[in-house]
Order: structure tokens, then C-alpha cells, then sequence
């Protein structure tokens, strides 16, 4: 059971990783390190992670979601609340589209 549970969330990060074409390895690091809301960011960690952000896959992921054309600011609002949740929640499933 604890296998499965274990490459169950594997596969929730990498799918995630995946969807927002981000750096997976310090996606898993920063999930391994349980931060919470006002350590987040502590020496830069979650900008540098933000930063490999595809941006493309991103704002294709948002609009198919929402059905609706967004600018790149909105777009960079709702990854960085969506990725700050995926961490702090300790992961989520998010579809493929």
C-alpha cells in the first residue's frame, strides 16, 4: 500500500511538472522540504521554481481550463496560485488536457 501511495504522488508531480513544463526535480525537492505559507520563498527557492515555468504551456493550460484568452499577467497570477497550492496541499491531481 505505502508503494503504491508513493508512486501514486510520483506520478501526481511528475504529471504536474509535466502540464507546466517546470523544473520536476526542484518541484520535488521543494515538496520534500513541507514549507508552509511564510517560508515558501525562503532563499528565493519558490521564484528560482517559478522561473522555469513554461509559459506557453501555462496559459494553454489556463484558457482550455477557463475557456477564456488570457494576457501573460493573469496567466503568471494563476501559476503562481496554483503552484504555491500543488506545494503547501502536498500535491493535487490536475488533468492533462
Amino acid at each position: 500500500i505505502n508503494e503504491y501511495m508513493i508512486k501514486a504522488k510520483d506520478d501526481q508531480i511528475h504529471r504536474f511538472s509535466l502540464l507546466f513544463g517546470l523544473d520536476e526535480s526542484a518541484l520535488r525537492h521543494m515538496m520534500g522540504l513541507k514549507l508552509n505559507n511564510s517560508n515558501i520563498n525562503e532563499f528565493g527557492r519558490f521564484d528560482e521554481l517559478i522561473k522555469t515555468v513554461d509559459k506557453t504551456k501555462a496559459k494553454s493550460f489556463f484558457e482550455k481550463k477557463e475557456g477564456i484568452t488570457l494576457i501573460l499577467p493573469k496567466v503568471n497570477i494563476r501559476t503562481d496560485k496554483i503552484l504555491r497550492e500543488f506545494i503547501l496541499s502536498g500535491g493535487f491531481e490536475v488533468e492533462l488536457t
